[in-house]
C-alpha cells in the first residue's frame, strides 16, 4: 500500500474531526489547553459538507455570517460531514481566522491580529517573527485539539463519549449510534 492509499483511507478521520469541530463550536465554544489556556472557536462565514468517505453523494455548501445552518444540520442528518470551514478563534487577546480542509488539516487564508508598522528593517525582522510565532500558535492549538479529539474517539469501539455527543447533537432526534470503525 502507498501513501497516497494510506492517507485517503484514513479521510474519514479530518471529516469527523471538523465535525467535532462545529460541534465544539455550537456546544462548547471554548476548551482549554494542555497549557492552561483558553482557546475559544466560532464558525465564520464558509461551511463545506459531503459524503462521508466511501459514499456518494452531493455536496451542501453554507457561506456567509448570516447564514442558516439549517441545510448543513439535515446535510449531517443524512451521513455527510464537514470537508471545509473557516474558524474564528480567540487565544488570549488574539482573534484569528482561519480555513481547515478535512483532507489535509491544511490551514488557509490565515489571518492573525495586525502588528504595530515598522519603520526600520530590525522592525521589519521583528514583524516577520512576530508573525511567525502568531501562525505557530493557530498550528499549534490545531495539533492539540486534534490529539484530544483523536485519544477520545479512539476510546473505544463505540468513538467514546465524545463522538457519541456529536451524533446524538447531529441526530436530536435519533439514539446515538455506532461509530464508523476506525481502521
Amino acid at each position: 500500500m502507498d501513501m497516497a492509499d494510506i492517507l485517503n483511507s484514513k479521510l474519514f478521520l479530518g471529516q469527523e474531526f471538523l465535525t467535532w469541530l462545529w460541534y465544539l463550536c455550537e456546544e462548547q465554544g471554548s476548551v482549554v489547553l494542555e497549557d492552561g489556556r483558553e482557546v475559544t472557536l466560532f464558525m465564520d462565514e464558509l461551511l463545506v459538507l459531503g459524503p462521508a468517505q466511501g459514499q456518494d453523494g452531493n455536496r451542501v455548501t453554507v457561506r456567509g455570517k448570516e447564514a442558516s445552518l439549517a441545510e448543513a444540520k439535515e446535510g449531517l442528518k443524512t451521513g455527510k460531514l464537514v470537508e471545509k470551514m473557516r474558524l474564528g478563534m480567540i487565544l488570549g487577546t488574539d482573534e484569528f481566522f482561519f480555513t481547515l480542509t478535512a483532507s489535509d488539516l491544511a490551514v488557509s487564508s490565515l489571518k492573525t491580529p495586525p502588528s504595530p508598522p515598522g519603520e526600520s528593517n530590525q522592525d521589519m525582522d521583528g514583524q516577520r517573527l512576530e508573525r511567525i510565532y502568531l501562525i505557530d500558535q493557530v498550528v499549534s492549538v490545531i495539533d492539540e485539539l486534534f490529539g484530544f479529539f483523536l485519544g477520545a474517539r479512539l476510546e473505544d469501539e463505540n468513538g467514546g463519549e465524545l463522538w457519541q455527543g456529536v451524533i446524538a447533537w447531529a441526530n436530536p432526534q435519533e439514539p446515538a449510534q455506532k461509530a464508523p470503525a476506525a481502521d
